[in-house]
């Protein structure tokens, strides 16, 4: 039997094979081609594109979390003496209570011309919550509260009231959210929604190989409602092995701080910092140099600092018991002909 061809303009339909059509030559042809042209300049004009492009390579890179903007030279800190100096006679005692509550009571022994102090304080802690408060005999307080909403999120607060002068009781808020790669702080200091007084920052710091960080730092004041000023500063931190760390940062645009710090043994810390300001409006050009190191032993931690200024100082922690140490600091003045002394111990229990 023969079979007519289909008419012109007929449909043709493909053979059934057990009820199911099987698909023709004409529905297997060349499908029409996105423009290539089209579809790049698409991408060209559009953020979005280059924002996922940048997202994937910081998940192929797997970078570490920098830290805080504030704790750039965090190793530096605690090799110098200038978060650890005092003078006259001080005795710090502890008592914890329970593992996230402790109490401490500070003694300062008042120099000539000075007073003695007492100011008790109180620490609470745990996953998710820090709450610090102290308060002294001149009924100054300060207050810290540290709140975890997520892993990455925290709100943070402080406030200080100063019963001698107003103008140093201050509160601040701030609000912190921690990155697989990057750290963002947001910061106001003595907020006035009134008449939009204030300080207010923002920072950022973002990890660009698994060794180097960069990261920068808005500044808003207002003093008065009709002064305002802005500054910005950047920072830049290299840190090649575990046992070295560069830190270079800019305050505004009159200041420039440059560090290094070098693990040399298991026992032995050192650091050199340069500090350089030129103020042309005050007429101020000056630039200092200090350098620390640092001794940990078994029973005994020994700290020196000499900076370009001709100031010298130690000092020098003594655990004589579990729980008691016994610290002696020293610091002289070439220059200005003055010299401080100081004797502390510390007792937790």
């Amino acid at each position: 039997m023969a079979f007519a061809p289909p008419a012109p303009g007929a449909t043709t339909q493909s053979p059934v094979a057990g009820g199911i059509a099987l698909p023709t030559a004409a529905g297997l042809g060349p499908r029409p081609r996105v423009d290539l042209e089209e579809e790049l300049h698409f991408k060209f004009w559009n953020p979005l594109h280059y924002y996922r492009a940048l997202n994937q390579h910081r998940l192929r890179m797997n970078l570490p979390n920098p830290g805080q903007f504030e704790l750039l030279s965090m190793e530096l800190k605690d090799t110098l003496l200038t978060n650890f100096m005092f003078d006259g006679g001080r005795a710090d005692l502890a008592k914890i209570l329970s593992p996230n509550f402790q109490v401490m009571h500070t003694f300062q022994l008042g120099l000539p011309g000075q007073m003695s102090s007492y100011e008790f304080a109180g620490v609470y802690a745990n996953e998710q919550a820090l709450m610090h408060g102290k308060m002294d005999t001149e009924m100054n307080f300060q207050g810290r509260l540290n709140y975890a909403l997520t892993k990455k999120l925290q709100l943070k607060s402080q406030a200080q009231l100063m019963t001698s002068s107003d103008a140093q009781s201050m509160f601040q808020a701030e609000g912190e959210y921690s990155g697989s790669d990057y750290t963002a702080n947001l910061k106001a200091i003595n907020p006035s929604p009134v008449d939009g007084t204030g300080i207010y920052l923002a920072n950022y710091l973002q990890s660009v190989t698994p060794k180097l960080s960069l990261g920068a730092e808005l500044l808003y004041q207002s003093p008065m409602p009709s002064l305002q000023e802005t500054s910005i500063s950047f920072a830049m931190r290299y840190r090649p092995s575990e046992d070295r760390a560069w830190v270079a940062q800019t305050q505004g645009v009159n200041m420039v701080t440059a560090s290094y710090w070098r693990k040399i043994s298991e026992k032995c810390e050192a650091a050199a910092e340069l500090q350089m300001i030129n103020v042309p409006s005050q007429g101020r050009r000056e630039a200092t140099c200090s350098v620390g190191v640092k001794y940990s032993f078994a029973a005994s931690t020994f700290r020196a600092m000499a900076d370009s200024m001709g100031k010298v100082s130690m000092l020098l922690e003594e655990k004589i018991a579990p729980g008691f140490s016994f610290l002696i600091s020293g610091e002289l003045d070439h220059l200005k002909g003055e010299n401080k002394f100081g004797v502390g111990l510390n007792l937790e229990s």
